[in-house]
């Protein structure tokens, strides 16, 4: 279809004694030499247009204007388009009116075919992350990503609002508008990745301005050609001070997020790579299961060849936690070792009395009392734990 026979369909609507007919009139039509030239007239003549396309058709029909722009003017691969296709409809908004005006013969610059382009494309990857329906069940909807969800989440609300508020002022060349995108972004409960997704937007937009201004990219410089050197600065400075706010956003929910609890391993898990000694015919001791070691409080170990004695004591509400040989979260004040010049007579003890009592037997004995280094070696036979 081509914009000669949307212009003769013009004609005949035209021609139809509607009250819409009588009020709005049919399709404006347009060609090279009836579109203004004079920026004022320019865009004054676009507003025109598109408030009759804004009164007459729905988000839907913008979308098929849209993706027909995409297929004959933009020459898209069929794979591309049916990414397009994907896409909901309300996220045509930006170019919804831009692609439709193309179609009245409305004679475009640079910097507005470049805009669509730009936008297009974005809505085509946006199109790939979006899973296709199952054909064979009718009324299974379609699963659309979790990336997909929050970026049309983003585009409905703060980039909309952007788009409504500095864009739209871009095509009156009004450079003075604010868009408060920390307040924005709060009021939506945008989050994460969303905000993310916001920011990488405009500070794509940003980078092409900045390459416009420096001269540094000559599509830049083509695509802004009719911007004044301080139209592009005031732009410049709109965005730097949007991506401040986007960033303020990204640190005040970086603040207020609770820090995810680690959950602890199994006991099974935590001991799998404990080295210990299972049992010793020397000294007749057997060790106890290490698995019983996770969580609990107190827990005794001896040392059968350097014959030391070890307390470790825990007031950590989670318990001990096993890394390997290391053991974890023992309190050092509390914890003690120290060397038995009798261990046949002290162990016995250790295995059967209480804590209150054990605590006398250490209070009795002689030899120096360190601390712990935390270490269970292939020499230690695991002798009692207390929860």
């Amino acid at each position: 279809m081509s914009a000669e026979l949307d212009k003769k369909r013009a004609k005949g609507r035209g021609n139809r004694n509607t009250i819409e007919g009588q009020y709005l009139g049919s399709m404006p039509v347009y060609d090279a030499t009836t579109t203004p030239t004079d920026p004022e007239a320019y865009w004054s003549e676009w507003s025109n247009i598109a408030n009759w396309f804004n009164y007459k058709f729905s988000p839907k029909d913008f979308k098929t204007y849209a993706v027909r722009y995409a297929k004959e003017y933009l020459k898209l691969s069929k794979d591309d388009l049916k990414d397009l296709k994907k896409v909901k409809d309300g996220r045509f908004l930006p170019v919804s009116k831009l692609t439709a005006i193309h179609f009245t013969g409305f004679n475009y610059r640079d910097a507005e075919r470049l805009m669509i382009e730009i936008y297009l494309k974005e809505l085509i990857e946006q199109g790939k992350l979006i899973v296709d329906e199952v054909v064979e069940d009718e009324d299974k909807p379609k699963v659309v990503s979790i990336q997909s969800r929050m970026f049309s989440k983003m585009m409905e609300t703060i980039y909309n609002e952007f788009d409504d508020t500095i864009i739209e002022g871009w095509f009156a060349r009004d450079f003075s508008a604010k868009f408060d995108a920390f307040t924005s972004i709060k009021r939506h409960d945008v989050k994460g990745a969303s905000i993310k997704m916001f920011a990488n937007k405009v500070s794509s937009i940003h980078s092409e301005l900045n390459d416009a201004y420096a001269k540094d990219c000559e599509d830049s410089m083509e695509a802004y050609s009719n911007w004044t050197r301080p139209h592009l600065k005031k732009a410049i400075k709109q965005l730097d001070e949007i991506l401040a706010d986007v960033e303020a956003a990204q640190l005040a929910n970086k603040a207020v997020r609770k820090p995810r609890a680690s959950k602890p391993k199994a006991s099974d898990k935590q001991v799998a790579k404990l080295n210990y000694l299972k049992e010793d015919n020397d000294s007749k001791l057997a060790s106890i299961s290490p698995i019983q070691i996770p969580g609990a409080k107190v827990l005794y170990i001896y040392n059968v060849k350097q014959k030391r004695l070890t307390e470790f004591v825990t007031d950590n509400d989670a318990g001990f936690i096993v890394q390997g040989s290391s053991l974890k979260n023992f309190d050092d004040k509390l914890s003690r070792v120290c060397a038995l010049r009798k261990p046949s007579d002290i162990l016995p003890q250790i295995l059967k009395k209480t804590q209150k009592q054990i605590d006398n037997v250490f209070n009795g004995l002689t030899t120096k009392v360190s601390v712990p280094a935390g270490r269970i070696n292939k020499d230690c036979i695991i002798l009692r734990v207390i929860n």
